[in-house]
């Protein structure tokens, strides 16, 4: 009996004290006194806002409109050829309001601001319609919002864009490109998330780092507004950002320009080295290989599906087609020089290599000592052009000359027919430096149009 006694009154009294106590504690939080964790003013607005928050629901009613603003400030840019995708590092701002984080600031001890995770508030589900990475959509880094005592969100991720861009190396590597990110909702509509450009002064502030290969060089805005045929009340707004930039090209001159002209001058020298020398062989054949090595290197730095093959891959094509050709003329220029003939030049090609067609070639010297090489009765005929087998057939040279270059042309065993040879391989090559000259000119004038 006296035990069951004791133990109401036992009962009792605990219920005693858990009241007193819990009626204390909650005076000392609504007081603003730290309680058993020390508890802040910013502890009790995060919990009252949060407190049954659904992080999922646009925080407005079903017919009205949340307005967003949002802007962008871009760090860096790069391109990827390969992947014809453009990467944008960049700063977004969004801003909106949020009718269910309103809060009066003389409540919470003057507290007008608040610093919440992205992930415990609703965030407008913007994202890049053109993305390259269409298995995830999560663009902007894990940053924290900033809630104002009036519902204002302010949210300002560190993001990364890679977006699909159509690309137009035919100016490679001095190209200029013009890529488009648009952005906009994917799930709401424009009468339920009203997407607007920010009017900020810092918006469209550009801060590129200049150890960059491409510049800005324009950026515009757009707002945009389409309606679908199958949802005629609800229009769609996206926002799109236009970026013009260039490929930083300093090091491209150095590495390209300089090769090319190297390659030019190799291949034209190449009609001067006297028609005896074996060297042109070897110059049109390293020639050869470094126009090759270059168009290897462009086949690594250019995608293959580029539409339009840039100009300089073309140039360094051409010059290659020009290197096999001059290759298959100094084959030719060398035979005709070295083989000993007994038939002399065929008259029509002595009389036009003699006339003024050989002094604008530059075959004044050969001219000169083919008509010296004639006997002394044989005057009238050398004055006349006219071709006499039984004199230039049998008739070898026995002259100096002044120049050291001719003794690769002219030895004192060289007969007059084989030196008229030597005459036509010499026009060959002079014609065909004429030729190779309008060719290359041509096509720098391509290149450069």
């Amino acid at each position: 009996m006296f035990h069951t006694i004791f133990y109401f009154y036992g009962v009792f009294i605990g219920y005693i004290f858990y009241i007193i106590l819990t009626g204390s504690y909650i005076h000392c939080v609504d007081a603003g006194y730290s309680g058993l964790w020390n508890a802040t003013w910013t502890d009790k607005l995060k919990r009252d806002l949060l407190f049954k928050y659904d992080k999922f629901a646009r925080p407005a009613q079903h017919y009205n409109t949340t307005r967003v603003y949002f802007g962008m400030t871009i760090f860096h840019i790069s391109m990827d050829e390969f992947k014809s995708a453009i990467g944008v590092q960049a700063w977004v701002r969004m801003l909106w309001m949020d009718e269910k984080l309103k809060w009066n600031s003389s409540d919470y001890g003057g507290l007008r601001r608040l610093q919440v995770g992205n992930h415990e508030v609703w965030q407008p589900d913007i994202i890049l319609y053109n993305s390259v990475a269409v298995s995830s959509i999560e663009h902007y880094g894990d940053t924290h919002c900033h809630i104002y005592e009036d519902g204002t969100v302010l949210w300002v991720p560190p993001t990364q864009f890679l977006a699909l861009c159509d690309l137009d190396l035919r100016l490679w590597p001095f190209d200029t490109q013009t890529c488009s990110l648009k952005l906009g909702s994917w799930t709401y509509p424009g009468n339920q998330i009203d997407l607007r450009l920010s009017n900020s002064s810092l918006e469209g502030a550009v801060h590129l780092i200049q150890n960059t290969e491409w510049k800005l060089v324009e950026i515009t805005r757009l707002r945009n507004i389409t309606t679908y045929e199958c949802c005629p009340d609800e229009p769609y707004i996206h926002l799109v950002f236009t970026l013009t930039i260039r490929r930083n090209s300093p090091l491209y001159s150095s590495v390209f320009i300089t090769p090319t002209a190297v390659i030019v001058i190799m291949s034209l020298v190449n009609f001067w080295l006297p028609p005896k020398s074996k060297e042109k062989l070897i110059m049109c054949g390293c020639n050869a290989l470094i126009t090759s090595i270059f168009l290897i290197y462009f086949s690594n730095k250019i995608p293959p599906h580029s539409s339009n093959a840039p100009l300089i891959v073309s140039f360094y094509s051409g010059c290659l087609y020009q290197i096999i050709i001059s290759l298959v003329i100094s084959v030719l220029v060398i035979n005709l020089s070295q083989r000993p003939y007994c038939k002399p030049l065929p008259r029509n090609i002595k009389n036009i290599l003699v006339s003024w067609t050989g002094k604008y070639l530059g075959l004044s010297d050969l001219i000169h000592a083919i008509q010296a090489s004639y006997p002394a009765g044989e005057q009238e005929l050398r004055e006349s052009h006219i071709n006499d087998s039984s004199v230039f057939g049998s008739n070898s040279l026995n002259i100096n000359l002044d120049n050291g270059d001719r003794e690769n042309i002219i030895s004192p065993t060289t007969s007059v027919a084989q030196l008229e040879w030597i005459l036509l391989a010499t026009a060959i090559d002079r014609i065909f430096f004429i030729i190779f000259c309008n060719n290359f000119g041509l096509m720098a004038i391509t290149c450069l149009s």
